[in-house]
């Protein structure tokens, strides 16, 4: 019976590991900046120009787990790894779970949220499904011959590296993160902010809340018994996902830029610093094909003005240029620079700098039917 419950313990912590493991390795940018707020949050800022090493090597190691786990291949060395992962986290999430220095844990990537408390107690139920596996690790023998493992590991090893170099040159494999195609950023124009005021009764003291555009504000024997107490506002709904934007006099152009009324290319880039070399010279060329083909472009970035300003101008990037919060930007398109294409508010398509389309052969009039709907008859 309790090698049953092994081998079901580790069947069921294979899977999850594999899980874990993937949805890292699709995403290691976004491994990478959970683990710089890792170490931001901890003061180890000299551990930050490894972070992207240290996340896809953590995703390899997880996945591989899984893999051994799952097939039974090198019971005792993964078994090993999993306590040492497990020795790590499980004070670590307690940690986050009672500090809440880092409000992500990022232990299943952007796939699955949770809060520290719950991945806390996820930790405690694995360390605890392991006991079975290790009081039953000699019995738990595998069936393939030393080399066959082997080769099935490095294998799988070169899989999960594979799809992480993929997603790091070009853009997540999978998208788990919200700014998918055909999403909408533009808020409904029927959606209005509310607006009511309060009034006391001069004689009764009754204090009654209305309606801004229903209250007796032309009865003037009414206002002569009344006088204003507040206003309140109730926010009209928007878009889950909207953002904002600033332009260079740190006014608010959200909606002037998101909603273009038109295609519309984004540059988008959290910091203009980290773009590389490559990527200058092939976004340059395409604003300028972007703007000879009459279809707008603009630069979405976090910078700071003046730095913008002095790199966008290094760079030969002639488009105009708007402000919004690098985390949302780093949501937005993992690659730095990446390239949004959209129309009246609807992502259509996104790029990688290295993928940047060809705007002779890109059907952008498919992409827009694609999402969305004619209005005409």
């Amino acid at each position: 019976m309790r090698i049953q419950i092994a081998r079901i313990s580790r069947f069921l912590l294979g899977l999850v590991f594999i899980f874990s493991g993937f949805v890292k390795a699709v995403d290691p940018w976004g491994s990478q900046f959970k683990l710089e707020d890792y170490f931001f949050a901890f003061g180890w800022d000299w551990a930050v120009p490894y972070a992207l090493v240290l996340g896809i090597t953590l995703s390899m190691v997880e996945f591989l787990i899984g893999i051994c786990f799952v097939f039974g291949l090198r019971p005792k060395l993964s078994l090993l790894g999993a306590i040492l992962l497990m020795l790590i986290f499980l004070p670590l999430t307690l940690y986050l779970a009672i500090t809440n220095v880092v409000t992500d844990c990022g232990c299943f990537g952007d796939a699955i949220k949770m809060t520290n408390w719950q991945t806390f107690i996820k930790n405690v139920v694995f360390t605890i499904m392991l006991i079975p596996i290790y009081l039953e690790r000699k019995r738990l023998k595998p069936v393939l011959h030393s080399r066959i493992q082997w080769v099935i590991i490095v294998i799988f090893g070169f899989f999960i590296l594979g799809i992480s170099v993929y997603s790091l040159r070009h853009l997540p494999l999978i998208d788990f993160l919200p700014y998918k195609a055909g999403l909408s950023l533009k808020p409904d124009s029927t959606v209005k902010d509310q607006y009511f005021v309060t009034y006391k009764n001069k004689k009764t003291g009754q204090i009654k809340e209305y309606p801004a555009d229903n209250f007796p504000w032309n009865d003037s024997v009414w206002m002569s018994e009344h006088e204003f107490v507040s206003q309140r506002i109730v926010p009209g709904k928007k878009p889950p996902y909207m953002f904002s934007v600033f332009n260079d006099m740190d006014l608010d152009v959200s909606n002037q830029v998101i909603s273009y009324p038109d295609y519309q290319f984004m540059i988008v880039s959290y910091d203009l610093r980290k773009v590389p070399k490559k990527a200058v010279e092939k976004i340059e060329l395409f604003i300028h094909t972007s703007e000879s083909k009459n279809i707008a472009t603009c630069i979405l970035t976090a910078n700071e003005k003046s730095e913008a300003d002095s790199l966008k101008h290094e760079y030969q990037w002639e488009a105009p240029t708007y402000f919004s919060d690098d985390v949302v930007l780093k949501m937005m398109v993992r690659s730095n620079p990446g390239i949004v294409l959209m129309y009246d508010g609807v992502i259509l398509k996104k790029w990688a700098w290295r993928d940047a389309p060809d705007l002779n052969k890109l059907d952008i009039i498919s992409l827009k039917d694609k999402y969305i709907k004619s209005k005409s008859p």
